[in-house]
């Protein structure tokens, strides 16, 4: 890791835009909501959700894919006119997709799922929709089920169990439970927050770091990520595993999150946290040095969007140790 984002921006990844309307590219919030869906399953899954969203006339859909431009895409552009491919020319991280996309979308607010996915039902995430405006939180996530029919525990919840951090999955109950990320990235985002807060860091390069160190920047940032139990989604195939593994991702996870403290007037990181960390790190003392300068430059150039610290942050959750 050479930089760090200090305000939105994704990656100088390449990509192309297909389809869709013309004036979509240039008119800015034509529609309240945009879908942005995301690859991973191929053309089966993919065509299921799509032609769901495409019966509503949901207003605007993005389909982000990366690597090969498959001859399926192509197919997929002819079949749907109206729905904007994004292809990125490289494989790249979920976060990187999803800022792309959001970034890209034309809407006040974008709903971000996979294609292997399809809704319960559209009309009650219609329903719940001025609420969740009302509500301006960052984000909210929907109840997902898995192919089973069986309700998925993707309330995540983070405690410190006999002193070291652990992210819980709680079952979804009530309207308003707070999750410390979006379960499998997936939820409503609001646009304008998210761009606003820096979005996920494409520099990370495992998606639960990656994850876990977006939800604690809103939080400490201010903002929310809370439930909307009328929103339902189904998963077509098994869920995909998490690598949670303390790695290269976790170290700056670590840095940006953990160490930083919160003075009553801005965020922190003290040099009193440099030896902790270097002893969490295989980098050597030196390569520790210069990754602990490099975080703790972002957190001075960021020092006044904290509201508190990642240790707050957690005490918004009861977690018996």
């Amino acid at each position: 890791m050479n930089t760090i984002p200090t305000t939105f921006r994704h990656s100088k990844t390449p990509y192309t835009v297909v389809g869709g309307r013309k004036t979509d590219r240039i008119r800015k919030h034509i529609y309240p909501l945009s879908f942005v869906i995301l690859n991973r399953r191929g053309r089966f899954y993919r065509e299921k959700l799509i032609r769901q969203l495409s019966l509503e006339e949901v207003g605007e859909i993005l389909y982000v894919t990366d690597g090969e431009y498959s001859h399926s895409m192509t197919t997929l552009e002819q079949e749907y006119p109206l729905i904007r491919i994004l292809h990125i020319k490289k494989r790249v991280t979920p976060g990187e997709k999803i800022n792309i996309g959001i970034d890209e979308s034309r809407g006040e607010w974008s709903f971000v799922l996979w294609d292997d996915m399809q809704f319960s039902s559209l009309s009650s995430l219609f329903k719940s929709f001025r609420g969740i405006r009302e509500k301006g939180n960052l984000c909210s996530v929907p109840v997902i089920r898995n192919r089973a029919g069986s309700t998925i525990p993707s309330v995540m919840v983070p405690g410190f169990m006999k002193g070291e951090l652990k992210v819980m999955h709680w079952l979804p109950k009530e309207s308003g439970m707070l999750s410390i990320f979006p379960f499998d990235y997936c939820g409503l985002y609001n646009k304008d927050k998210f761009l606003l807060t820096g979005g996920y860091d494409y520099t990370f390069t495992n998606p639960y770091w990656q994850k876990l160190d977006f939800g604690f920047r809103i939080y400490m940032w201010g903002e929310k990520i809370d439930l909307e139990p009328s929103i339902l989604l189904f998963y077509g195939e098994e869920i995909p595993e998490e690598d949670s593994t303390p790695d290269e991702s976790y170290k700056y996870f670590f840095l940006k999150n953990m160490a930083v403290r919160f003075n009553g007037d801005c965020g922190v990181l003290p040099l009193g946290q440099f030896f902790q960390f270097m002893l969490k790190s295989d980098s050597g003392p030196v390569n520790a040095l210069r990754e602990f300068l490099l975080v703790r430059r972002w957190v001075r150039i960021n020092r006044f969007r904290f509201k508190q610290d990642a240790l707050r942050v957690i005490d918004l959750w009861e977690v018996d140790e």
